[in-house]
């Protein structure tokens, strides 16, 4: 994993000092397996729901966005919370995670939120009520099934990050810069300093198609903003022609005997070829 994907984890030594020097001994209580909090799908209102958690002193069997899981709050009605957004409540637990666990805990949530593991929200939950009776010396215990489920998140992000950082492929329309990505975790916060920075006097915009979402930068500016729907318009015919050439540069470095099919699908995984214009056909380099 690269150095600057902007995935934090503390190294042992200082794991080690955290858990000494924050050892709360919170009580954690059991789990309800058959209440549901809903939340409406944002950082902010997450944290609610960590607040309704130590108010009520209960941790629910699983914590949904709106519109997802089988059950819907009404069908649910009797085993269900719907955690209404409230900004003094998430700013009092934001500040309440820094101040008794640590920032670089705040931080590792933060990702986790990212991340696209199976009922992420449930098990940041309890990840954080863990965090405040062990510290950050919860991880270090490796075995620990929630543990070990946060931290693959931040691995599966850290990941899919380095991969974007090299497959975004960007297409001239009317001198913005457009490029189009199929993420699985919603890696647009992480890229977007490094595409920034590479690009600082263009103007440019990255589209994730699964989130939803568009990075759009110009001199000085940027913002991720939700952009329901987007498709690619009518390229030029100069920026046809570069596409082919690129294609046949690519084509053309190969070396042949060497081929390794394998081998390219490790490093270039199939489900980016689609984003990719190497890997499109050569007479409709056009991405999906």
């Amino acid at each position: 994993m690269r150095q600057d994907t902007g995935v934090w984890i503390m190294d042992s030594a200082a794991q080690n000092q955290a858990a000494i020097s924050r050892n709360f001994r919170a009580v954690i209580p059991p789990v309800t397996p058959d209440l549901v909090y809903y939340y409406d799908g944002t950082w902010e209102g997450w944290l609610c729901c960590v607040y309704e958690s130590y108010m009520a002193r209960e941790i629910p069997g699983d914590v949904l966005a709106d519109g997802t899981g089988t059950k819907t709050a009404e069908e649910n009605l009797f085993f269900s919370k719907v955690i209404k957004h409230d900004m003094e409540k998430s700013n009092r637990v934001c500040i309440g995670i820094a101040d008794k666990i640590g920032h670089g805990f705040l931080r590792i949530l933060q990702q986790v939120f990212c991340s696209c593991i199976p009922h992420k929200e449930e098990e940041m939950l309890l990840f954080t009520h863990k965090g405040f009776r062990y510290g950050m010396g919860i991880l270090n215990m490796r075995q620990d099934t929630v543990v070990k489920n946060v931290l693959k998140g931040l691995h599966e992000l850290g990941r899919e990050i380095d991969k974007w950082y090299g497959f975004v492929r960007f297409s001239d329309v009317k001198g913005i810069l457009v490029a189009v990505i199929g993420a699985k975790n919603n890696v647009l916060p992480f890229i977007a300093s490094h595409f920034c920075d590479r690009y600082r006097n263009e103007k440019f915009m990255i589209f994730d198609k699964n989130h939803n979402m568009a990075l759009l930068y110009r001199r000085g500016e940027r913002a991720i903003v939700p952009v329901e729907e987007f498709t690619l318009p009518n390229l030029s015919e100069d920026e046809k022609q570069y596409r082919v050439l690129w294609k046949s540069y690519y084509d053309a470095i190969e070396i042949k005997p060497r081929h390794n099919e394998t081998c390219r699908r490790t490093h270039m995984p199939k489900r980016y070829w689609d984003f990719l214009t190497e890997m499109t056909e050569r007479d409709n380099c056009v991405l999906k």
